[in-house]
Formats: C-alpha cells, structure tokens, sequence
C-alpha cells in the first residue's frame, strides 16, 4: 500500500502506485498518476494534469506542475499538463510548469538531476541525464537534449535548444542555440567543448576529431555560420558530423558562437578611447 502521511491533502483525482510515499504537508492537485518507488519526502506541491513515472526523488519545496508566469494565461486551466519520466530527483525548491498549449505537455524525460532552486518553464522538452545546477533557469520552448550540464545560476532563454553533451559554465547563458558538446563560457559565447563528456560517453578519437573541426569551423575560422555548416558538409556520413547537420537544420535561432565575446567588445571600447 502507499504510504500517505495524515498531513497530506490529495485531490480524489489523484493516483498512486501500490509503494508511492507522500509525506508530510504534501499538496496534490488535480489528475496526478505517481509511478511505483516515487517518493515525495515533505512539503511538495503539485498541479496536474501530471504522469509521474517511477523511483522519482521529490525533495521539499519542489513545485511540479504548477501555472506557467505568463500574464495572459488563467491559472485554472489544466491544458495538456507535465509528463515527467523515472528517476528524476528535483531538489528543494526546483519547479516545472506545465504546457501553455492545447495539445502537447511539458517533458521530462529520465535520470534528470534538478538541484535547489532549479527552474523549467512551460512547454520544455528536457531528455535524459540532464544536470541542472542550483538556480538555473530554462526560460518557456527550451529544448534540451541529452546529457546536456547546465551550471549554476545560469540561464537559458526562451525557445533556444542545446545539443546532446553541450554545457553551460556557471553563471553563464545563452539565448543562442548552442551545438552539441560545444561549451558556453560566457553569455552567448562557446569559446571550448566538452571534451571530458565526450570521452566520459566513450566516444571514438574520430569523433572527437569532428567536435573539434566544428568548434573550429564555426568559432575560430571567420565563416559565417552558412559557410561553416558547407565546409561540415564535406564530412557527412561521419555519424558525429550527420549529427551536426540534423541539429543545423532543426535550428531555429541564431547559433552560439564566438562572435560578441566580451574580450572583443572590451577591446574595441579601448581602442575608441585611444582614438579620442
């Protein structure tokens, strides 16, 4: 049997696998289904409509599926809801709200670690292994693909995606789309790549001979982003580089480059000093 705390106040629409734990002052509200081993350890809130899968980790003060922070949008709504997959931990104070839309919900998918205080807006798509460190914050649209590390108190706007193994240095962000296992360092800036996680995913020596071409393609050659992708194009075929391609093309927004680095405006502003 579940183990339901007598401080908890569950909707009647609420269902829970056979060993889900609530524990004390959890608040459920609405059409929430909680998989087997998932745990709410205190004090959490939830609105639904909501899948929760299994052997999830809830810590206190998290808020799943709650109201996105749009000023247009009527909070009584439900719409499609939050689609969390298996074992998640959101630590205290983490949040996820649900879908501003009429068909598809907010997704989660599995083995996500949300630290204290880390946010996901409405209508994200979060894959697997996913890191978001304390205070970070994925602004409403974001798409987040696997093993993607985003640091601490950094951010990423609105409708921007990010490629598996990509990562976000601390108190960084982007409001570009950023390639996979490219590493932004500064704000919309992706001056390395992550070379530790791609040799932690076992990639092969070619691989990562393509993660480098790229970077250097797009970031330290002069192109633009147009002349870069035809030079990439010379690789097709090499998965890593097909890999490349398919995120160009499902690109929507400008990509994250080395263009706009802090160093060259810093520059420029002193050259402009010297001159008068």
């Amino acid at each position: 049997m579940s183990r339901i705390h007598p401080t908890a106040i569950l909707d009647s629409r609420v269902e829970l696998a056979d060993d889900v734990e609530i524990g004390p002052y959890c608040v459920l509200e609405g059409a929430i289904r909680i998989g087997r081993g998932t745990r709410l350890r205190s004090h959490c809130f939830m609105q639904g409509p909501m899948i929760i899968g299994e052997d999830n980790d809830i810590w206190p003060f998290s808020s799943l599926g709650v109201a996105p922070q749009t000023l247009d949008f009527d909070p009584t709504t439900e719409g499609p809801g939050t689609l969390i997959g298996d074992r998640n931990v959101f630590r205290e104070h983490s949040s996820v709200h649900r879908s501003i839309h009429d068909k598809d919900p907010t997704r989660v998918g599995n083995d996500n670690l949300f630290m204290d205080s880390a946010h996901a807006g409405h209508d994200c798509l979060i894959a697997d292994h996913v890191i978001l460190a304390k205070g970070s914050v994925l602004g409403g649209h974001v798409i987040i693909e696997n093993n993607v590390i985003i640091g601490g108190n950094s951010g990423v706007h609105q409708f921007v995606r990010m490629g598996r193994g990509s990562m976000i240095s601390g108190a960084a962000g982007t409001a570009l789309d950023v390639l996979p296992w490219f590493m932004v360092t500064l704000l919309n800036n992706a001056s390395s790549v992550n070379l530790i996680g791609l040799r932690r995913a076992g990639h092969t020596h070619e691989d990562i001979d393509i993660v480098r071409l790229t970077h250097k393609l797009f970031c330290r050659s002069g192109l633009t982003v147009a002349g870069a992708t035809e030079r990439l194009r010379e690789h097709a075929g090499q998965p890593m580089a097909d890999e490349y391609l398919e995120f160009l093309g499902k690109s929507t927004r400008a990509i994250c480059t080395m263009r706009g680095r802090k160093t060259l405006a810093r520059n420029a502003s002193f050259q402009a000093a010297d001159s008068t």
